[in-house]
């Protein structure tokens, strides 16, 4: 049962070593690494050339069209690059930036095994700042998964069969966030063979500032917004921050946090744009 394990790179000399070390320490090591990288200006592709393992062949592309400086979707076109040049069926997807916990290789594959055609991985915050450690409990909250359909994992943990990736398209290149819950949504169209693997868990680094906070949730918001996700989500949302006393309430009773308020300002915000933006 060989698989592919796929990602993206874009000027992360600073913490990309990190990430190689993780794969190069997995319990079961991926047949093959596939990255592709979006023409950085740093060290980058050097960095990972000295890292890699050499028990593991290596394809790294690097492809300058893969930024938001020559296309939309640079994460989602890069990805899209890595599948088509992967030489197996079983793709595996990450992030460069989180940490894989060592068992992930293993756990995302066992599934496969099994005849399923997805597997939804697993994802939790990296221990940080007293802030990012506040905001692992919004971003990350343990959640009981007793329907996999009903969970769209983020592509930072992620499997998936090639030929499902082609049936549905790729991901899409018309948002530069979201592109993954799109991709999520696309592929339950067409199989019932998704598989949530909980103890394929990846370690994320949350937003380090309340800048940074208020940009990555904005972001999200447009992609939602261009992709015209979660609907009643966000009317919802939008309801709470016109109407925030019951938001309130569940603060005091411990519900909700009352950076919430604020990351739904933000996201609806966003959200408001993505829908009126011209569909690229």
């Amino acid at each position: 049962m060989k698989c592919s394990l796929i990602t993206t790179v874009f000027n992360e000399s600073a913490s990309i070593a990190e990430f190689i070390n993780c794969i190069n320490n997995q319990t079961v090591l991926p047949d093959e690494i596939v990255i592709v990288d979006g023409g950085s200006t740093d060290d980058t592709v050097s960095v990972i050339k000295k890292t890699i393992t050499n028990n593991v062949p290596l394809k790294l592309i690097v492809d300058a069209s893969c930024n938001r400086r020559h296309c939309v979707a640079p994460i989602a076109k890069g990805r899209n690059v890595a599948i088509e040049a992967a030489t197996f069926e079983f793709i595996l997807i990450t992030d460069a930036g989180c940490i894989l916990d060592k068992n992930w290789v293993l756990e995302m594959k066992k599934p496969f095994a099994a005849g399923f055609d997805v597997v939804a991985g697993n994802y939790t915050a990296l221990e940080g700042s007293v802030f990012q450690n506040y905001l692992a409990e919004v971003f990350c909250p343990r959640i009981a998964v007793t329907d996999p359909k009903k969970f769209l994992p983020s592509s930072r943990s992620l499997g998936v069969r090639k030929e499902i990736w082609r049936r549905v398209g790729g991901y899409p290149l018309n948002s530069y966030t979201a592109e993954d819950t799109k991709f999520d949504l696309l592929m339950y169209e067409i199989t019932d063979k998704v598989y949530f693997a909980e103890s394929a868990i990846v370690f994320w680094e949350l937003p380090k500032s309340f800048g940074e906070l208020w940009r990555k949730t904005y972001n999200y918001g447009v992609g939602d917004g261009i992709q015209r996700l979660s609907l009643f989500k966000y009317f919802f949302r939008a309801f709470m921050i016109v109407f925030p006393f019951p938001f309130l309430i569940m603060v005091v009773i411990g519900k909700r946090k009352l950076i919430g308020y604020v990351i739904y300002v933000a996201q609806v915000s966003g959200f408001v744009r993505g829908l009126f933006r011209e569909q690229q």
